[in-house]
């Protein structure tokens, strides 16, 4: 119970932190004229090693080449292992799923989505862990 207690206000501090830092770009962004930040949803945002998510993006220049990395103790890492590069729709929105890369390890990590024309967006992801055999 304490262990999820734990991870529970991990990922509240998560969210809050990822929160405001979406809120300084967007300011940085409104200050240069570049209008209004990206956004980034990740679904579920909870899960196990090798389970399936949707990675959502809005917000971006229409056309704009993205890359979706996770971030893995501080280090940009490929999901699935190999480079995720969408393109922005009209919207500047798009859309991929990935799985949770199979040797990650229990804790918050950060999934970054980052535009070739300047835009970037993150959103947390919680890896759990396997449950144990009995």
């Amino acid at each position: 119970m304490r262990q999820i207690n734990q991870r529970f206000l991990i990922m509240i501090f998560a969210c809050v932190f990822l929160s405001l830092m979406a809120l300084a770009c967007a300011t940085t962004q409104e200050k240069a004229g570049a209008g209004p930040a990206a956004s980034l949803i990740v679904t579920p945002n909870s899960g196990l090693p090798q389970d399936k998510i949707t990675i959502l993006g809005s917000g971006f220049i229409p056309g704009e080449t993205i890359e979706v990395i996770i971030v893995v103790e501080e280090v940009p890492t490929d999901l699935g292992g190999k480079p995720m590069v969408k393109k922005a729709n009209e919207m500047g929105a798009f859309k991929t799923t990935s799985n949770i890369p199979r040797m990650a390890k229990p804790g918050v990590y950060t999934i970054k989505a980052i535009g070739d024309k300047g835009t970037m967006a993150v959103a947390p992801l919680d890896v759990a862990e396997k449950p144990k055999k009995k």
